[in-house]
């Protein structure tokens, strides 16, 4: 290791001039080099300096101590200080002594620059050989020992934070603004150095250049610039560029706020543990990341906000073989007492400040017993509150409170437990647990307290006396959410707190919370469960009587929760619910697509209890099976000879029969059946206006058998009457089934008459309807007959108007009229004679009405044949 020498001052005539030059260097030097050095190694003297110091005057100049980087990569180690007068007596000389570090070069033994302040190396003037060999070394200066430093950062704790901050914000960005560092002495400026090389990973210290006094400040390169007071007024406003600390005034209470890495490393320099740097630069973490700093610290028992308690617990999370047990284990204990701050401090010895780590090299780690003292901080740290009286001194050892703990740092609490808590010894995995446990209860956020194994006999029974109230009022308070309750549940129990009284209210917000969202159920409640058979029993004895009166909700529930329903009690309505969320076909959802009957069959078997015995089963079972929808007629029929007319009438069960056959599809042959078995199981408990309706389905099922005396057409308009409002698919049945009786065979009586009498807008227009079915086209091209029939009812009372009037011309001209274009010359014979039989004129009539452009002119013409024939019926069948 060869370090080429530069001396500069003011000198006598010589081979290179006189004045101020260089007057030794080492062979080799560039000239580049020689440039570069000379426009940093001057010197000014302070403003206020005397013009003729005395000897004992200047040796109290500022001493210009710098680290410089050159333009081709190499740097300059420098110390200038003033000299007083030159050769030949004139004031205002200095000496300069600097080394040059090749590019990639550094001090040898990898010693600091900053190691080199005052070193008995440094010449106060120039050697009388000009060509001075290179030197092999620069010893570090005794000046800056342990104890000094220390007691220097104690002295500058307020300003420690920012100043890390801002060498923290260097080393991550190039342009980020200079440090200006005001102090009365260059020695002081000295001292931060030392400071800021002993916080730096090590990376980065080698390429912190620095200077610990300039008269220009806006003229140094340096990232670390000292200055005196008077030469810092220049500097206000430049904060881009520069970032003052001016250790003369008290730091400004606005000032940014101190990254994490900062205010750790202030915390580190204040309690005197400076060798936690060291072992911290070897620990796995990216720069600046505060997590292994103070993992470090809070393992020596230095007390930290809690933002780096969070980051250490969680850095220990993730490299938990990092730390010896021993280290471990202190972390433990300090992170198991927040705030606790004793006024004894611990120093441990270790190597000098300036002791190298370079790869290779190795160096003592924190160690720390249980029963060591904790570091102390002497002041609080820039953006930092100081700690309240109530967590420190000896009063915070016993207080388990964590009501003012940030809800991260418990997580990670929690976390670091849950990773090594079962690696440490009982008396020292307690007390972090017994923190758990009362975080559980008081904190504001959900924190899952680790197993009651991690307490000793001695801590669970003092958190049971001292959290008992507190987990009952918390379990009781109906205001409270329920997963809260739940969490103070599991601990009431892990503790031995008794809480069996307020479990039965509990299940109750537990039931009502969990129906109206099923999907409050989690992994919470399900331990809690797991853990708690009074709950679960509760619980289900709540569900089963939500069932009772509202099945589908608790069906909902039960699709979506993994409840488990096994359960000494009987709980009919809940198994039933069971029985459908749980099944393959699922609920019901009004498709009629499933065989419905057999999972009611299903569905009251699940129940395990008799339906007989407890008739509200089936109607709960049908509300289960059917849901919002209604059975179906076929369906309606089945349930009711399955399950009979008395157990339906117990059960309250008939209305649902009553709407399936009150909504049956029209033309179904079960929806008038089922209006007969109504009728006849259930006689004095219809309604009248359902007696009526179910009384004109009935009536359709007689036509339909052939059994329904004359007078169809009053029959029915007068159950209409009683039965409004009825329901559309109950007029369109029987309705229907009226209109192709009487367009198909109208009987004996005067039925046609009675439609057309009755003027009912509805039964006219099923008349019409049915009138235009295939079926009827078909035979009026088949059967004449039944053509002539038609001709002479749809002729009838032309002058009757009203619904029938709006019906009777659509009839003849859209149905007739085709059917008989359609036919040929016999065919219209055959229809003429059928006509002619009837007597009267409907033949000639009929011809007349078929005749080219004859259309409607006959209406008036038939109206006469009432008088003309006062015996005929309008009317006939076919």
């Amino acid at each position: 290791m060869s370090l080429g020498q530069l001396h500069y001052t003011s000198a006598p005539p010589g081979p290179d001039g006189s004045g101020f030059r260089f007057t030794a260097l080492t062979p080799g030097l560039p000239q580049s080099v020689l440039r570069e050095a000379e426009q940093l190694i001057g010197y000014e003297p302070p403003r206020n300096a005397p013009a003729r110091p005395s000897a004992a005057e200047l040796d109290s100049f500022p001493r210009a101590f710098s680290y410089s980087e050159l333009s081709d990569g190499s740097r300059l180690l420098a110390r200038t200080v003033y000299t007083g007068a030159d050769y030949s007596g004139r004031w205002g000389n200095f000496h300069a002594h600097a080394v040059h570090l090749a590019p990639g070069q550094r001090l040898p033994d990898g010693a600091l620059p900053v190691s080199a302040w005052e070193s008995p190396g440094w010449a106060t003037a120039t050697p009388e050989d000009d060509a001075p060999p290179p030197l092999s070394a620069l010893p570090p200066s005794s000046g800056l020992d342990r104890d000094g430093l220390i007691a220097f950062a104690a002295s500058r704790a307020p300003w420690l934070a920012a100043v890390f901050t801002d060498l923290q914000r260097q080393a991550e960005d190039e342009t980020a603004p200079q440090i200006v560092l005001v102090e009365r002495d260059s020695a002081d400026v000295a001292r931060w150095v030392v400071l800021a090389s002993t916080v730096l990973p090590r990376t980065a210290v080698h390429r912190l250049t620095f200077t610990t006094y300039t008269r220009r400040p806006h003229l140094a390169g340096q990232r670390i610039i000292g200055v005196l007071p008077d030469d810092a007024l220049g500097l206000a406003g430049s904060g881009r560029r520069h970032r003052v600390h001016d250790c003369a005034v008290p730091p400004a209470p606005d000032g940014p706020e101190p990254t994490p890495w900062a205010v750790a490393a202030a915390r580190i320099w204040s309690a005197g543990a400076i060798e936690l740097f060291q072992y911290a630069d070897r620990l796995p973490g990216e720069p600046f990341t505060p997590g292994p700093l103070s993992a470090l610290a809070l393992c020596a028992g230095i007390d930290l906000p809690s933002p780096h308690r969070t980051a250490a617990a969680r850095w220990a999370c993730e490299h938990p073989s990092e730390l010896s047990q021993e280290e471990l284990e202190g972390l433990v204990q300090t992170l198991a007492e927040p705030g606790y701050t004793p006024a004894e401090t611990r120093h441990t010895p270790v190597e000098p400040w300036h002791t190298p780590t370079e790869p290779g090299q190795t160096s003592a780690g924190p160690r720390r017993t249980p029963t060591d003292p904790r570091h102390t901080p002497t002041d609080p740290q820039p953006g930092e509150a100081p700690l309240p009286a109530a967590e420190t001194g000896a009063g915070a050892r016993a207080r388990t409170g964590t009501g003012n703990t940030p809800p991260a740092e418990t997580a990670a609490l929690a976390e670091l437990f849950a990773r090594v808590g079962g690696a440490l010894r009982p008396e020292i995995a307690a007390p972090l647990a017994a923190r758990l446990f009362t975080a559980a209860v008081r904190s504001a956020e959900p924190v899952r307290p680790p197993d009651r194994g991690a307490l000793t006999d001695e801590v669970a029974r003092r958190l049971a006396a001292e959290l008992g109230p507190e987990l009952r009022a918390g379990i009781a308070d109906a205001a409270a959410d329920t997963g809260r309750a739940l969490q103070l549940l599991r601990v009431a129990g892990a503790l031995g707190v008794d809480c069996a009284d307020l479990v039965p209210s509990l299940a109750h917000r537990l039931a009502s919370a969990l129906l109206a969202d099923p999907s409050a159920y989690g992994s919470e409640l399900h331990g809690t469960l797991a853990d708690r058979p009074d709950l679960r029993a509760a619980l289900l004895r709540e569900l089963d009587a939500a069932a009772g009166a509202a099945p589908a909700s608790v069906t909902v529930l039960l699709e979506r929760a993994p409840l488990e329903l096994e359960s000494p009690e009987a709980l009919p309505y809940l198994r039933m619910c069971g029985r459908i969320a749980r099944s393959p076909s699922g609920g019901g959802d009004g498709t009629g697509t499933r065989d419905r009957t057999g999972e009611l069959r299903a569905v009251l078997a699940a129940a395990g209890v008799s339906v007989v015995a407890r008739p509200p089963l089936l109607r709960i079972a049908f509300r289960l099976v059917w849901g919002s929808a209604t059975p179906t007629p076929e369906e309606a029929r089945y349930v009711l000879a399955e399950q009979g007319a008395d157990l339906h009438r117990t059960a309250a069960t008939w209305p649902f029969l009553v709407t399936a056959a009150l909504n049956g599809r029209a033309g179904d042959p079960h929806t008038d059946e089922l209006a007969h078995e109504l009728l006849t199981a259930f006689p004095t408990l219809l309604p009248p206006r359902d007696r009526a309706a179910l009384l004109l389905l009935e009536f359709a099922r007689d036509l339909r058998a052939g059994g329904a005396e004359p007078g169809w057409v009053d029959r029915i308009l007068g159950l209409r009457r009683a039965a409004e409002p009825v329901n559309p698919p109950v007029l369109e049945h029987v309705f229907g089934r009226l209109a192709r009786q009487l367009v198909h065979d109208p009987g004996p009586g005067r039925e046609l008459d009675d439609l057309i009498r009755g003027n009912d807008a509805d039964l006219c227009a099923a008349y019409e309807q049915a009138a235009r079915e295939d079926s009827v086209r078909d035979r009026l091209r088949r059967d004449p007959h039944y053509l002539a029939a038609r001709f002479v009812d749809w002729n009838a009372h032309p002058q009757a108007g009203g619904a029938w009037g709006k019906v009777r011309g659509p009839l003849l001209d859209g149905v007739l009229r085709p059917a008989v274009r359609a036919l040929g010359a016999q065919e219209l014979a055959a229809v003429e004679a059928a006509l002619t039989e009837r007597g009267g004129r409907y033949a000639e009539d009929f011809r007349a009405w078929n005749r080219p452009g004859a259309l409607s002119r006959l209406g008036l013409r038939f109206g006469s044949r009432d008088n003309r024939t006062p015996g005929r019926r309008r009317g006939g069948d076919s």
